[in-house]
């Protein structure tokens, strides 16, 4: 017990030490993010200091700027489930080494909205009250006890999957499914329950006529489910650029230009492969002998190519001593998709589908590889347990592929059509029947006894999911630069509709008539720019911990050989082959 407390006392100080490890571009990126985050917390002491009379809200207008985030990213971090349900329920393999990165966005995501609700309470200093036995959560009756419930339920959630899986892979452990997957299960259902419950915060306020409409759930959904993987598609392209280096012709020439030394392999690497990979323990000495004459040792030195991408052939490998590093060309740019040490494979998926190879595998250090035909790889997983752990192994590998974006694509496009669609509808409900309760409607799009604050905002907002809609079903969008500009425009322009455009319209005109106008004070704006500056520096060192372990850069095996840093990972790629 205390010994296993002990590793993962030293697994987060790992995690801990390397987010404070990067090149120019890290260090500029999270010193702007602090000195945001503090102006942030430096206006939010003012207003917690004065009250919110520093912001702009009102008796009339008593949510603003701050719920609209709050809405907003509440769809965020729903949207997570967008990556989880093609890869847990369809088994879609594109997304399976994506699906982290939506989690922890997910994470980043419901930190910033607790964020937001706190400041938006006048006393915060009071929040025990909706603690169970101390004060008085008033559960089931309150739909806010539900949402209390249902963000706090699911960060838990997210935080144990991601943590759970990471910690996995830093071990090199296979995961146990009874631990995560019924987890995953429950996120789905969560995930879809945070939204829904928040739309029912505003469906259930009966004195608020511009947010009756049962309609507003599946709105919320279907805006959540477009804005969020958008983000995601960006943010991936962030990390798959950054985790890069430009090639300089080293995947051409290997050292030297001298071939690799080869021997027939004996019965002492299979013993010393079987002290690194336990399950190997589960194949009889008489298949052992039977497959020694098929397979092969080969003795490299750092800067060895093994294997390069795009050819044909039909090895897998296995890592008797030392370290090999799998890189992956694309877009003109070359990224790290796996770390093998002893005991662990690569080829091995293009080996058993005859496909070409998907990257190139390059010696660190000087190592010793068994090479194993593919029909021989095969007689070898007829035994359970290596069958068991050699694919689990092959998903253990980070692969940021173009059809992966092109697919959260795919439900980007989808879920805006059904946005637009439900907007439509929205529309034609308050506009067409004419009655007294679409006062809040004409002063959000035509404007209202001579007030028209959010006209401009809205027609912002609905140009931007047009041309959002039209790029997203046109075959222009399957570039990744007008993609890019797509989930831009998604992004702002449901943040503008679901947010300014749904929160401050149902407060004007009030309920006794009155025309009482809300403008964010500069205060209440440096505040929000604070708590997102807080939640992308939270993001970034997410994945800054988790880049390296899901390229095998950081784990057990290499806890006495010092931190893998950006700067040690360009140098890697960059060495003359």
């Amino acid at each position: 017990m205390m010994n296993a407390v002990r590793n993962y006392l030293t697994f987060l100080q790992r995690c801990a030490r390397i987010a404070f490890v990067g090149d120019w571009r890290y260090y500029s990126w999270m010193g702007v993010l602090t000195v945001l985050a503090l102006f942030g917390l430096n206006a939010y002491c003012k207003q917690f200091a004065h009250g919110l009379i520093t912001t702009g809200m009102s008796d009339q207008v008593s949510w603003g700027v701050y719920i609209a985030n709050f809405t907003f990213l509440v769809g965020v971090a729903a949207a997570a489930v967008m990556m989880v349900i093609p890869v847990y329920i369809y088994n879609n393999e594109e997304l399976h080494d994506l699906v982290i990165f939506g989690e922890l966005l997910a994470v980043a995501a419901i930190i910033m909205c607790l964020l937001f609700v706190t400041v938006d309470l006048g006393r915060p200093d009071r929040f025990w009250h909706l603690i169970p036995g101390i004060g008085q959560l008033n559960f089931p009756a309150s739909m806010l006890s539900w949402d209390v419930i249902v963000l706090n339920g699911y960060l838990l959630l997210n935080v144990h999957i991601c943590g759970y899986l990471l910690y996995c892979r830093y071990q090199k452990k296979m995961p146990a499914k009874w631990f995560y997957v019924p987890f995953v299960f429950i996120a789905i259902v969560w995930a879809i329950s945070i939204h829904t419950v928040t739309a029912f915060l505003y469906v259930g306020l009966g004195g608020r006529p511009f947010w009756n409409s049962s309609i507003v759930g599946p709105r919320f959904l279907a805006s959540a489910f477009t804005a969020g993987p958008a983000l995601i598609i960006l943010a991936i392209q962030v990390v798959r650029r950054v985790t890069a280096t430009v090639p300089s012709g080293h995947l051409t020439q290997r050292s030297g230009g001298a071939p690799l030394r080869k021997r027939p392999a004996e019965t002492a690497d299979l013993d010393l492969l079987a002290r690194h990979l336990p399950q190997f323990a589960s194949v009889s000495k008489e298949v052992r002998q039977a497959l020694l004459p098929s397979l092969t040792v080969l003795d490299v030195v750092a800067g060895d190519v093994l294997l390069r991408q795009g050819e044909t052939d039909k090895e897998a490998f296995l890592v008797l001593k030392g370290r090999v590093v799998v890189e992956r060309e694309e877009s003109g740019r070359i990224r790290i998709t796996r770390s093998a040490g002893p005991g662990e494979q690569f080829g091995e998926v293009s080996a058993l589908a005859g496909t070409p190879r998907e990257a190139t595998a390059i010696a660190e250090e000087p190592s010793q590889i068994l090479s194993v035909p593919a029909d021989t790889l095969r007689r070898l997983m007829k035994s359970p347990e290596l069958d068991k752990v050699i694919h689990a192994r092959m998903a253990e590998r980070l692969m940021i592929t173009d059809r992966a974006l092109m697919t959260l694509r795919s439900i980007v496009q989808v879920s805006m059509l059904i946005n637009v669609f439900l907007l439509v509808n929205e529309v034609f409900k308050e506009f067409y029947s004419g009655n007294l309760h679409v006062a809040s409607s004409k002063y959000l799009f035509v404007g209202l006894h001579g007030h028209h604050a959010l006209v401009g905002w809205i027609w912002t907002a609905i140009a931007f999911n047009l041309v959002a809609m039209v790029l997203l079903v046109l075959p222009v969008s399957r570039s990744l630069r007008w993609l890019n500009l797509t989930c831009v425009l998604c992004i702002v322009g449901i943040w503008i509709e679901k947010g300014m455009g749904l929160v401050i319209p149902g407060f004007i005109p009030t309920p006794l008539g009155e025309m009482i106008e809300y403008t964010p004070s500069l205060n209440e704006t440096l505040i929000c720019i604070g708590i997102w500056a807080f939640g992308l520096l939270c993001y970034t060192i997410f994945l800054r911990m988790s880049v390296p372990i899901l390229q095998g850069r950081l784990s057990k095996a290499n806890e006495n050989s010092g931190e893998p840093s950006v700067i040690g990972a360009v140098a890697v790629s960059s060495a003359p082959r």
